[in-house]
Order: structure tokens, then sequence, then C-alpha cells
């Protein structure tokens, strides 16, 4: 087990594998922040931590004595408490349009983020199926991933972090776009070639590409 976090640093338990530490990684990169990351397994995380975890969940955030646990709420938190670069727009309407992408890619009954947990469920019949839904889903959002250098924003936001997370997997989801998803792929490499993407991997996600 590890030690009492440092109440002085912004601590970040994360799995080294899933989209949703991932996208958390990438975000604090992007943002420059001074962080310790601890990629470990849930079994891992202090007592402490997952005494004020009740979903003893990964990724969980330790800043300032709190800890926050939810992929949004960790997303958000660090956007307000690290404002620059920003990655939310400071328009309310923008915002919030943010927001529900964020909640249709990540959270909603049969969103991305789930067909993911489907295809990598070991289930065959199932995961086939998601795996289709998942590829048709990202080919009919084609024109959005082309629209703007990011997607339909001209600067990165939470949205791409999350996206930038899920596409990198595509090849061992064993998911191919070809032809007709070439602009979902040019942006997945738009965001792939950052410093702060590269620096977001861990050892075992540089071996999906």
């Amino acid at each position: 087990m590890l030690t009492k976090p440092n109440p002085a640093s912004t601590t970040l338990y994360s799995s080294p594998q899933e989209m949703e530490s991932h996208a958390v990684r990438f975000i604090m990169a992007e943002k420059n922040i001074e962080r310790e990351v601890l990629n470990l397994k849930l079994e891992e995380i202090p007592e402490e931590i997952l005494e004020l975890n009740p979903c003893q969940s990964l990724p969980t955030l330790f800043d300032r004595g709190i800890v926050l646990y939810d992929l949004s709420v960790v997303m958000e938190y660090l956007d307000e408490r690290f404002p620059f670069p920003p990655l939310l727009p400071v328009d309310p309407i923008e915002k919030s349009e943010k927001r529900l992408l964020i909640f249709r890619f990540t959270r909603a009954p049969g969103c991305w983020f789930e067909l993911v947990n489907t295809i990598e469920s070991g289930n065959k019949k199932g995961a086939n199926e998601a795996r289709k839904i998942l590829k048709s889903n990202l080919i009919e959002l084609v024109p959005l991933f082309a629209y703007k250098p990011f997607f339909k924003s001209d600067d990165m936001t939470i949205v791409d972090a999350c996206l930038g997370a899920l596409l990198w997997r595509l090849k061992k989801l064993d998911i191919e776009l070809g032809v007709p998803g070439k602009a979902v792929t040019d942006y997945a490499n738009r965001l792939s070639a950052r410093d702060s993407f590269k620096a977001s991997l861990t050892d075992c996600e540089k071996e999906y590409n």
C-alpha cells in the first residue's frame, strides 16, 4: 500500500490503461501542472483516500486536502484550479455545449466510453456489436471532426482530452475507419502529436499504436 499523500502536492491516482485516467493525465500535461501521477491498481490506493471515495474508482484526484473522483468533476476542477490554458469556453452557452458532449461521450447510456468497455469485456457477441456501433458513430460525425482543428472548436477543450484517449485505442480495439473516417484519423493524429499527449501516455498505452 502507498503511504499517506503529500497535502502540499496535486496527486492523481490513475489507472495505467483506462481511458478516464488517460484523459485526466492528458489535461494535466496540457496545463503543465506540477503533479504526482501514480499509476496503480485500485487496491494500492491509500486507505484514507479510498475512504473519501465511496465509488472506490480511478482516476481519483487528491488536491488541497480534498478527494475528487467523478471524471467530469475532476476535469472541470483542474480547468478552474489551473486556468491556463483554459480548456472550457467562458461563454455559458458554449460551456454547456461542451459539458453535454462530455456527458454524451463518457456517461450517457450507450456512450462511446461504455462501448469501449463492452468491446474489452471479453463477450465476443457484445464486443462485435459495440465495435460496429462505435465505428458507425465516429464516421457519422466526420463533418464535426473535419470542421475545425479540434472538436467543434478552434482551441483544445476537455472534450478533446476524452476523444484523444478513446481514439488512441482504436487499433487495440480492432477498429479501422478507413477512407470514410479519414477526418477522424487526421484529428486523432493531431492530438497524439502534441507533446502533452505524448507525456500523458503510460508504458502500456504507448504499445497501443
